[in-house]
């Protein structure tokens, strides 16, 4: 506040100047200390936001490397499984056989959901085979494209990531993970090159799923290719992208062959700088980059240091105000110093005669050059100094007497012109103790020549004076920066209802300024709600009387809602009265703090809900007193009880053995003072209870101090779900490739063994038998080569012959219960029932009009048997076996008594040929068993 001339006109003499540089830097530190404190907190939240950053960037860019990586490599496998379907085939019956191999081939592909579809490419970059609905265009599609010049290229890679390019067959982006193919049945080109086989993937697909592991909505992540070309991204992949200029920083970390690696970098439009984080993909030349703006990071710098500066710049403005205070004090002081010194003069001169008679008095008689003439016993006793040591020396040099400004002239002076002076002086006793006395000088005259002769001096200590309202001040100046600090408005409320308050009251009650303030316009005031509790609690209180704390809500004027605490005592009434005697107490407004309160809660609810959802469970551990703390989730997944410690025992209980070491690796590197300090591991676990494995993933963050691990604080969830469903697509891909092999090697002996008399029926009776076991596999393949429905295997063999047109052709009749074929059954049985059906056609009911194929079979639980029954009806007139056994026969009878351990018995009758085939429903040489089961019904 502005300090007028006149009140700075008293701080001119020398005594004062400390006085007005003390308070001088009074408001330097006010202003200073704060500011500096801001400054500090900024800068070192500044440099958390950024280190903050790059923990989520890193985590971002290994967790989208991990996801690129599974997902590059099973499309790896799956063109692998492609090129193993078409192994040995010529093109020209990879053409022939288009329809069923696509059926396969998509059967392939949708276990890949990210895939669009698969394609198989000639070694002039013609399709071959797609799983797409559009035709192939009538030129080369691929031969222009990178992955077919570089897997055309010596040596090329087992598997290759293209760039992304628009498709001539969609015109829609796509990018490939290719193979090259093998083992064809074409002749072999000049460079061993015989054709691709890829899977063409969307990238929006992919980005979609990069996306779900971003942490910020202001992050974005890009799988790029070493060489620069962006395969997907989160922002979208509208139209190609262009490839990362030579000079960007990409290439230089690609040619360094780092495998990770954060960076600054700044954008070429503005230079303004950018947090990028990369992770090399393992086995694949490409990198994930999570990249962050600086304005998002500035953002989030800022949402940290609003709150400190909402806290600091109110605090630094309440400092400066208690310092214009303490100065406005120090300026009164000096005041009613000034105004004292007066009161003590016109005292001093009414008492003067007075005290030359009281000699208990503390007075002296100076001569005007300060020699004490007279020294009473009061001033003996106040100075301890005795008469005869006193009298005739200097009364400044013996007391050490501080004057005020001008010394002992300037006083003298004052006296010779009013005749008087009174003051205050700083002496000391005898025993050297500092003593602050009111003084009053008389000048006496000389009554024949008026000249001064002496002084007259009375004294009065006034050292408890001045410690009193030192310490009264100090008190009143803690009062009054406490109240102004917290806000709070002192009351009284009097017996009438009359209420005594500060003049902020009204205001808080969203009354006029100056309005007069009763109990019943404070309570006209509040909520409807709160008014009953008002009510209740001053009736109680006026009989009994006691302390009371309330919170209730004012209502303003505009509908807002204000929430204030109160909070005193209340005297009891009187006997006979109606209302307290008495109550006192402050009113302060907490709408904020209920407000932070509310949001709070709120916060606290929405972390428990994403914690739920997202299945995570919470743990911290101190290194340095050995405290661990879990949640209930946490407890979960070990099945430690809600009573039982949580400690570092118990962890390592659960753990289970063969990953102990696994997880001693995770976290001696995690406490790597040189290292991120990022902790990550999967292990399994054994429920301490219920003693269940369950295989868990945990992420934390280890937090240094000087250098030493302290604490370590991170996130598990459980992943047994996903582990096992890894274990099984493994044994499903051993399973294919098993049954796989097995199919070539029964077409291989078909081949070997097939007779015809031409090359044209040797041909169709191959093709047949192949076809019946692509059919085998094509049911297989719809159980998950889980085994295979016996009706849908007759089915497929008979499928002509099912439903006739005319009543005359002839017909089959299929007659069972469901049964299920063990897969290892279901090719053998298959070509048994496509030999059967071969000569039915030929020679018996399915080569003649009217006649008539019954397949029928049965289950019999108690013998363990399945018993399968081929009628012919209506064929051919012949009652007894052919002379000559063909392959077909000799087929049929190694599929059933060796492969599948049953009888075989055959009786030509005039209608036809009856076959009975008679199979165990298990194995009693240790095979596996033929039927894997059955309905109830069947059973």
């Amino acid at each position: 506040m502005p300090l007028e001339a006149d009140r700075l006109r008293p701080m001119v003499g020398p005594t004062r100047w400390p006085l007005r540089r003390s308070l001088a830097w009074l408001l330097v530190a006010a202003i200073g200390l704060p500011a500096t404190i801001l400054a500090a907190g900024a800068w070192f939240t500044w440099q958390a936001t950024w280190r903050e950053a790059r923990i989520d960037l890193t985590r971002e860019a290994d967790a989208s490397a991990e996801y690129a990586m599974r997902l590059l490599l099973s499309y790896g496998i799956a063109a692998s499984r492609l090129d193993d379907l078409l192994r040995g085939l010529t093109d020209a019956e990879i053409r022939a056989r288009s329809p069923a191999l696509t059926e396969v081939a998509r059967t392939l592909a949708a276990d890949l959901p990210q895939t669009s579809h698969a394609i198989v490419i000639d070694r002039e970059g013609l399709v071959l085979l797609t799983t797409g609905t559009q035709r192939e265009p009538p030129r080369p599609v691929a031969a222009e494209q990178d992955f077919f010049e570089t897997l055309r290229a010596p040596n090329p890679p087992l598997i290759h990531l293209s760039q992304v390019f628009a498709s001539q067959i969609e015109g829609r982006p796509f990018f490939a993970v290719s193979r090259r193919r093998s083992g064809t049945g074409n002749p072999p080109g000049p460079d061993g090159f015989d054709g691709v086989v890829n899977l063409w993937v969307e990238p929006e697909v992919v980005s979609d799923g990069l996306r779900r592991l971003l942490a910020s909505g202001t992050d974005a992540v890009a799988l790029v290719r070493t060489d620069g070309n962006v395969i997907a991204r989160t922002s979208g992949m509208a139209e190609l992208p262009a490839p990362l200029p030579p000079a960007a920083w990409f290439h230089a970390i690609a040619a360094a062959g780092l495998d990770h690696a954060v960076i600054t970098e700044h954008t070429p439009e503005d230079g303004a700088p950018w947090l990028v984080a990369m992770r090399r993909l393992e086995g694949f030349p490409a990198y994930t980059a999570a990249i962050r703006s600086h304005a998002a990071i500035l953002g989030a710098w800022w949402d940290a240091v609003l709150p400190q500066l909402a806290i600091g710049v109110p605090a630094m403005l309440a400092m400066l105000g208690l310092a214009l205070l303490v100065c406005r004090g120090q300026l009164r002081l000096l005041d009613a110093n000034d105004k004292l010194e007066a009161r003590v003069v016109e005292r001093t001169a009414a008492l003067a005669e007075v005290s030359e008679a009281l000699d208990l008095t503390p007075c002296m008689i100076t001569d005007i050059k300060g020699r004490i003439i007279h020294w009473s016993a009061g001033c003996a006793q106040l100075y301890d100094f005795p008469r005869e040591a006193a009298e005739g020396h200097q009364v400044a040099e013996l007391l050490r007497t501080e004057f005020p400004a001008g010394g002992r002239e300037g006083l003298l002076a004052t006296l010779l012109r009013h005749g008087q002076w009174q003051g205050e002086l700083r002496q000391r006793r005898r025993d050297g103790s500092m003593i602050v006395t009111g003084a009053q000088w008389a000048l006496r005259r000389d009554p024949r020549t008026g000249e001064p002769h002496s002084i007259v001096s009375t004294r009065t200590d006034l050292s408890a004076l001045h410690r009193a309202e030192r310490a009264l001040r100090r008190s009143e100046d803690r009062l009054q920066r406490a109240q102004e600090a917290s806000g709070a408005v002192a009351f009284e409320l009097a017996r009438d209802g009359s209420v005594l308050a500060d003049a902020a009251m009204p205001g808080l009650f969203g009354l006029p300024p100056g309005e007069t303030v009763t109990l019943a316009a404070l309570a006209a005031r509040l909520h409807p709600e709160d008014r009953n509790l008002l009510a209740a609690t001053h009736r109680s209180l006026a009989r009994t009387g006691g302390s009371f704390s309330l919170e209730f809500r004012v209502l303003e004027a505009d509908g807002a809602l204000r929430w204030l605490l109160a909070r005193g005592e209340i005297l009891g009434r009187q006997q006979g009265g109606c209302a307290p005697c008495f109550a006192a107490g402050i009113i302060l407004e907490v709408t904020q703090r209920r407000s932070a309160e509310a949001a709070l809660a709120a916060s606290g609810e929405r972390l428990r809900l994403a914690q739920e959802a997202a299945g995570f469970g919470i743990y911290d551990h101190d290194f340095r007193t050995g405290a661990v703390t879990w949640d209930s989730r946490m407890r979960g997944f070990w099945a430690l009880p809600e009573e039982a410690p949580v400690t570092s025992r118990s962890f390592l209980a659960g753990l289970h053995p063969e990953d102990r070491v696994l997880r001693r690796e995770a976290m001696r590197r995690a406490k790597d003072p040189t290292g991120p300090g990022t902790y990550q591991a999967e292990f399994r676990v054994v429920g301490l209870t219920d003693r269940q494995e369950r295989w868990i993933f945990t992420i934390g963050q280890v937090h240094f101090e000087q250098g030493r691990p302290i604490r370590l604080t991170g996130l598990a969830m459980d992943i047994t779900d996903r582990k096992r469903s890894d274990q099984r697509n493994e044994l499903l891909m051993r399973e294919v490739d098993h049954r796989a092999k097995n199919a070539l090697a029964v077409v291989q002996a078909a081949l070997r063994l097939s007779r015809a008399e031409s090359p044209a029926e040797l041909v169709r009776i191959v093709e047949g038998r192949v076809a019946a076991l692509a059919r085998a596999q094509t049911i297989l393949a719809r159980r998950r080569w889980e085994g295979a429905e016996l009706h849908a295997l007759l089915e497929g063999e008979l499928a002509a012959f099912l439903t006739g047109i005319r009543m005359d052709a002839p017909r089959a009749e299929l007659i069972g219960p469901p049964v299920t074929v063990a897969a290892h059954a279901a090719q053998p049985l298959s070509m048994a029932v496509h030999e059967l059906a071969t000569n039915a056609m030929k020679y018996g009911a399915l080569s003649r009009r009217g006649g008539l194929l019954q397949v029928s079979w049965r289950l019999d639980p108690a013998q363990r048997l399945l018993t399968l029954v081929w009628r012919e009806r209506g064929g051919s007139e012949v009652v007894s076996s052919p002379a000559r056994r063909g392959f077909g026969s000799r087929v049929i009878e190694q599929t059933v008594q060796v492969q599948l351990g049953g009888s075989l018995t055959r009786r030509w009758t005039p209608g036809g040929l009856v076959c009975k085939i008679t199979m165990p429903l298990s194995r009693h040489d240790g095979g596996q068993p033929v039927v894997e089961g059955a309905t109830a019904d069947a059973a």
